[in-house]
C-alpha cells in the first residue's frame, strides 16, 4: 500500500477510537502505580520496617497475629508486600462473608490498621481490564481494541520512513518548536495551525519512536488476554486433597502449626523458593504456597505448592520451569503488560511508558483538529468549542464509545457508593 493509504489507517484507527482506547490507556498506566495510590490514602499500609523482594517472612507468626485479633473471621489468604515501603496484606472475610483488608507489619507482626476491599487497586484494575462490565463482554471489548492498537504499530512503521534513523535526531524538533513560537502579524489561523501540527507531529513521531517495543508488548498481551476469554487460555490440574485425617476437627481455625510445617518443608526442600502468597482453601481442607523460584517471566501461581491444612502434609504441586509453551506464554502475559517483574522497579518504567503512550493518544487527537484548521474545513465552524469540533466530525464508533463510557460511570458509581 502506499504511504498515504497508510496514513489514512493510522488516523482512522487512532481517532474514531480515541475516546474510549485513551480511558483505556490511562487507566493502565495507573495499574501500574494503583498500590502506591492505596499507600498514599491509607496509613496502615505505610511500613515502618522495610522488606526485600526476597527477605524471609515469618509467614506462621503473621497468621497468628491476626488471627488473635480476629478471632472470628476467616483469612483467606496472606500477601507479601507489593512494595518495600508497604506492609503485609491479609485478605479476610468479616461474619457477614464481606472481604476486607488487614495490614501487618513484615518484622513486629503488629497489626497496622484495615483497609476496604474495593481500594484503588481493585478500582483501577477492573476500570482497565472489562470497563466494570460483566467480564466476558468487557474483556472481549477492551481486547478489542490491542487489534487497533496493531493497526496503529504496523501502519506508523510505514507512514515514517526510515524510523530507525531518528532515535537520537533532535534537531527537527528543535526547528519545529522554534517556528510554533513565531507569531504572525496579522494572524493567520491556518498557517499558524500547520506550524503547530508540525511541532506536534516531529514530538509524536520521536516519542513514538521509543514506545514501539511497548506498543508492540501491550497489543500482543492484550490481544492473548482476548484469546484467552475465548477459549485459548490454560487450566491447572486441580490438585486434590488425598491425607486422611479427623474431619471433625474445625477447619474454621487458621492451622498455624500446619503452615509452619508447610514452611518448614519450602526451606528444606526448595530453599531458593521466594515465597509471596499463603492461601488457605478451607472448602478444600489445603494451603496454597505461591512465588517465585527458577522461572522467569511467569505469575505467582506457576509456582504453586500445596499442603495439607491440618498436617501440614505435602500433596503436590508444579513449577513453572516444568510447563509446556502453553502455560508459559499465558504466565508471561502478566508480568509483560504490567511490569510485574522480580523487581518493583519495573512497575514505574511501565508507568512510564505508559504515560507516553497516553500522550500518543491524546496528542493525535489534538492533531487531527489542527489537521482540520489548516486545510479549512472549520472555516464554518469558527468560534466553536475544539472538542465539539471535533465529535462532529468522528466517525459513528464514537457513541458506542460514549455508551461504554456511560456504562462505566454507572458501575464506578455505584460500586463507590454502596461496596464495602
Amino acid at each position: 500500500m502506499k504511504q498515504k493509504t497508510w496514513f489514512t489507517l493510522h488516523y482512522w484507527a487512532g481517532f474514531h477510537f480515541s475516546l474510549l482506547l485513551s480511558f483505556v490507556l490511562l487507566m493502565g498506566t495507573l495499574a501500574t502505580i494503583s498500590t502506591e495510590l492505596d499507600w498514599l490514602t491509607n496509613p496502615a499500609i505505610r511500613a515502618e520496617h522495610q522488606v526485600s523482594e526476597k527477605q524471609l517472612i515469618d509467614w506462621p507468626a503473621l497468621l497468628q497475629a491476626v488471627n488473635q485479633d480476629y478471632p472470628k473471621d476467616k483469612i483467606e489468604r496472606i500477601n507479601r508486600p507489593s512494595m518495600p515501603w508497604h506492609n503485609i496484606e491479609v485478605i479476610a472475610r468479616d461474619q457477614e462473608n464481606q472481604r476486607f483488608r488487614i495490614y501487618l507489619d513484615a518484622v513486629n507482626h503488629n497489626i497496622t490498621g484495615e483497609g476496604k476491599w474495593h481500594n484503588f487497586q481493585r478500582f483501577i484494575r477492573e476500570s482497565h481490564r472489562h470497563l466494570k462490565l460483566p467480564l466476558p463482554i468487557g474483556i472481549s471489548i477492551v481486547g478489542s481494541l490491542s487489534i487497533a492498537m496493531l493497526l496503529l504499530f504496523i501502519s506508523s512503521l510505514f507512514i515514517y520512513s526510515h524510523w530507525w534513523k531518528y532515535f537520537f535526531t533532535f534537531e527537527r524538533i528543535k526547528t519545529s518548536f522554534k517556528l510554533a513560537r513565531i507569531k504572525t502579524q496579522p494572524i493567520n489561523l491556518r498557517k499558524e495551525a500547520s506550524t503547530k501540527r508540525r511541532f506536534w507531529a516531529e514530538l509524536h513521531k520521536f516519542i513514538g519512536l521509543w514506545c514501539l517495543w511497548f506498543v508492540l508488548l501491550v497489543s500482543i498481551t492484550g490481544a492473548w488476554y482476548l484469546a484467552e476469554r475465548w477459549g485459548a487460555g490454560v487450566r491447572y490440574p486441580a490438585i486434590k486433597n488425598s491425607v486422611n485425617h479427623n474431619q471433625s476437627g474445625n477447619l474454621d481455625v487458621q492451622p498455624t502449626k500446619a503452615l509452619s510445617r508447610a514452611i518448614d518443608y519450602m526451606q528444606i526442600n526448595h530453599p531458593e523458593f521466594t515465597i509471596n502468597q499463603v492461601r488457605f482453601v478451607a472448602a478444600k481442607n489445603i494451603i496454597e504456597i505461591h512465588g517465585q523460584e527458577d522461572a522467569i517471566l511467569v505469575r505467582d501461581r506457576a509456582n504453586k505448592k500445596v499442603f495439607d491444612n491440618l498436617t501440614g502434609e505435602f500433596i503436590g504441586g508444579h513449577n513453572g520451569s516444568e510447563l509446556d509453551w502453553h502455560f508459559r506464554i499465558s504466565e508471561a502475559a502478566d508480568p509483560l503488560h504490567f511490569g510485574a517483574f522480580s523487581s518493583w522497579h519495573y512497575r514505574y518504567v511501565w508507568f512510564a511508558f505508559g504515560l507516553a503512550l497516553s500522550f500518543l493518544s491524546f496528542s493525535g487527537i489534538y492533531m487531527y483538529f489542527l489537521r482540520l484548521r489548516q486545510t479549512g474545513a472549520l472555516k464554518l465552524l469558527e468560534g466553536r468549542n475544539s472538542l465539539y469540533v471535533l465529535w462532529l466530525n468522528s466517525f459513528w464508533i464514537k457513541w458506542p464509545c460514549l455508551g461504554l463510557l456511560c456504562a462505566w460511570c454507572y458501575f464506578a458509581i455505584r460500586d463507590l457508593i454502596f461496596l464495602p
